[in-house]
């Protein structure tokens, strides 16, 4: 749904085209063809920076309160925050929405790996259908169960590199070695942006959004 001043905004924009196209004989199909982009740039762009591009992590949780409503905005927000009461009603809420497939699995293994209890998602994490992030899990796994040796040589696999800082921030924890692990954390969160940036900085407690 299109806010009070996104709807402003492309109203202006229809307004200065159509006089425009009446002034030059721009043909009418242009003109509709010229609002519809408009409007998704207006309704999508402000979606695609908060969760892929911005590094203004203020701005990211403006952006999951205004969408608390939708469950996969919830979900993360909860989860970010640590709200275990609504992390469950959130990813209830994604499970009756997507009742199987990639999100639902998705999702569940998030779950666990936020309770840490990934060993009971075993078999779901062999189901996640991209190779990065079935890695990721993997990883995570191998150091829920002790394996840190394999979970070294997984996140030398990774291909996607904030995920290779995160497995081994992980690793360097469980070792002990917390200069280490703090430094892995803050390259897992420079690789980043937008959403991924928000919950990782959330996760690793480094200062406030």
């Amino acid at each position: 749904m299109l806010s009070r001043s996104q709807f402003t905004i492309i109203l202006g924009f229809a307004i200065v085209l159509g006089t425009i196209a009446a002034l030059v004989d721009i043909p009418f199909w242009i003109l509709i063809v010229m609002i519809l982009f408009i409007t998704a740039a207006v309704s999508y762009l402000p979606i695609m920076i908060n969760l892929y591009i911005t590094d203004n992590m203020s701005k990211v949780e403006r952006f999951l309160e205004a969408r608390l409503n939708q469950p996969i905005f919830h979900f993360y927000y909860a989860l970010a925050n640590e709200d275990d009461f609504q992390v469950e009603k959130a990813l209830r809420d994604v499970r009756e929405k997507y009742k199987k497939g990639h999100y639902y699995t998705i999702y569940s293994v998030t779950y666990a790996a936020y309770k840490g209890k990934l060993v009971e998602e075993k078999n779901v994490i062999a189901q996640i259908k991209h190779p990065a992030l079935r890695l990721y899990y993997e990883g995570l796994l191998a150091i829920e169960e002790e394996e840190l040796e394999h979970a070294l040589q997984l996140a030398n696999e990774q291909k996607k590199p904030w995920m290779k800082e995160a497995i081994l921030a992980e690793v360097a924890g469980k070792r002990g070695e917390r200069d280490l692990e703090i430094q892995h954390q803050q390259e897992a969160i420079r690789l980043t942006h937008g959403l991924q940036r928000y919950l990782l900085v959330k996760k690793y407690g480094v200062g406030r959004p």
